[in-house]
């Protein structure tokens, strides 16, 4: 530029831009005309480029650099504040996203929708005349604009892959694989020196809005067709969007506006508002999924707890079979032996004999509480006690039957009661073993403690009771907590010296 022929301002010669450029960024800069008076002539001349056939040549603003400024706010301050809304929306969006992620997978629709904001803000900042005159880094902005305006459209392309199931997702895998090849190219292509992004933008010129018809025709049919919730969801901000990209087409040719991309930044600014409110819908469904799984992974657990019980108390119910066919067996040979000596009029050997099988008949089943089934598991583990010389102390009231609460969830409890207790006893090497275990029924409440004797080495970790047969948490315990928990109730369990306390109470 030539003030009265003296060279005031020049820019884009050889050597003053980056070597991968084939021509030099547009540049917006103000010129100071400080030190000419009256009347001046201006004379601008602009080397021809090498990668465009037609150069277009922006308007000159004359006057004080406070009006130049004022100027270019008015025509161009919105689009400079939408894409700075852009930049920190997105780079919020993702900060939600690495949050959401950590307890669902599916938050990273979040990280999709932030990028897509980031992408059209980048392009918006880079082509904008204000930010030219922010920043000057020319080259900086070119590679911003090209590059949002180029990849923009593949992450919006993959939110709709996170958000919606699509019931065949392999023509948008595969729009989304081409935009990002071709996305890449280019930019390496620009690096290399060898094809200008303002040459091969054209080719994004057909391919980005055909990527976007492809997608905004995918959801609607996805939502209409297959009647997919979430896909009609998104329906309405695919719509809006399209809306004003049409409205930016017409743009072009009528000129509604100075700034060319403001219908598109305007409808970009309301999808990415709507789209945030859908994805909001999104990650309340997938929690909410996510707890309807947990409770029935929860309730899958309790049934695995409560069969594996069955199937012990099938096993003790098979081992008295076998028991008593033993005994049975038995008697025969026994009742032989009684004749002989009865033949040989030997009482005083038949009177002994007697005695020896008086001791081997095993204890009758003790009466402990009125349940049938707890009354069982009871007697089973009061046995055992007995034989292991550990006193015991049984008061419970336990009714027959108990509409709220199944037989098989009670013996679970009591049963894992004592077999935790027994256990405990028998592992003490020295000192008074005991078990006391009361029951009482109050105000819709079954409530059941035991005091057992133990050795007084115990183990926490995540403040629950370490099995002493693994170092792991104990799976009684664990059983005992989960079927009263089930049944609203509870159960706590502490150790107090040497002896370990258990307490369970469960709504019936």
């Amino acid at each position: 530029m030539y003030a009265d022929d003296a060279l005031i301002c020049q820019y884009g010669q050889d050597g003053t831009y980056p070597s991968f450029m084939q021509d030099p960024a547009t540049a917006v800069r103000v010129v100071s005309m400080s030190g000419f008076e009256g009347k001046i002539k201006l004379r601008m001349e602009y080397l021809s480029p090498l990668t465009r056939d037609v150069l277009t040549v922006q308007p000159i603003l004359l006057g004080s650099r406070a009006a130049i400024w004022e100027t270019l706010f008015s025509q161009m301050g919105f689009s400079f504040a939408f894409a700075i809304i852009l930049l920190f929306s997105g780079l919020l969006l993702v900060l939600i996203a690495s949050f959401v992620i950590t307890f669902e997978k599916k938050g990273i629709a979040f990280f999709w929708l932030g990028m897509f904001a980031v992408s059209t803000g980048c392009w918006a900042l880079g082509e904008n005349n204000l930010t030219g005159l922010i920043i000057n880094n020319p080259t900086l902005l070119y590679i911003m604009a090209f590059s949002g305006m180029i990849s923009f459209v593949i992450p919006l392309i993959y939110f709709g892959l996170t958000i919606v199931d699509f019931h065949d997702s392999r023509l948008l895998f595969i729009i989304a694989l081409i935009d990002g090849t071709s996305a890449l190219a280019g930019l390496l292509l620009q690096i290399c020196g060898i094809v200008s992004l303002s040459k091969s933008m054209y080719l994004y010129h057909i391919l980005v809005p055909l990527s976007l018809c492809i997608f905004a025709v995918s959801m609607l049919y996805e939502g209409i067709h297959y009647k997919n919730k979430s896909a009609l969801r998104f329906t309405i901000p695919i719509a809006v969007l399209a809306l004003f990209i049409l409205l930016e087409l017409v743009n072009y040719q009528v000129r509604f506006t100075n700034v060319l991309t403001s219908f598109f930044q305007m409808g970009v600014m309301i999808f990415i508002l709507l789209t945030g409110i859908v994805a909001g819908f999104f990650v309340c469904d997938a929690l909410k999924l996510r707890s309807e799984k947990q409770q029935l992974e929860y309730e899958v657990s309790l049934m695995d707890i409560q069969v594996t019980e069955q199937k012990k108390h099938h096993q003790l119910m098979l081992e008295n079979a076998k028991e008593s066919k033993a005994q049975r067996h038995d008697l025969r040979h026994q009742l032989a032996v009684l004749r002989s000596y009865s033949e040989g009029a030997e009482c005083t050997r038949i009177s002994d004999y007697i005695d020896t099988l008086i001791t081997q008949i095993p204890a009758e089943q003790g009466t402990y509480c009125e349940n049938i089934a707890v009354n069982a598991i009871i007697s089973h583990y009061a046995s055992l006690a007995k034989k292991n010389g550990i006193a015991l102390s049984i008061k419970l009231v336990v009714p027959e039957h108990i509409e709220q609460i199944t037989d098989s969830s009670l013996c679970v409890i009591f049963g894992n009661l004592l077999e935790n207790g027994v256990e405990a006893c028998n592992r003490m090497a020295e000192g008074n073993k005991f078990i006391r275990l009361h029951s009482r029924l109050q105000y819709e409440t079954l409530t059941i403690t035991m005091d057992n004797s133990f050795d007084g080495r115990v183990t926490k970790k995540n403040e629950k009771f370490v099995s002493s047969k693994r170092s792991e948490i104990g799976t009684g315990l664990t059983s005992v907590t989960a079927m009263a928990e089930k049944h609203g109730g509870g159960a706590s369990f502490e150790a107090d010296g040497l002896v370990f306390q258990s307490s369970v109470y469960v709504r019936v």
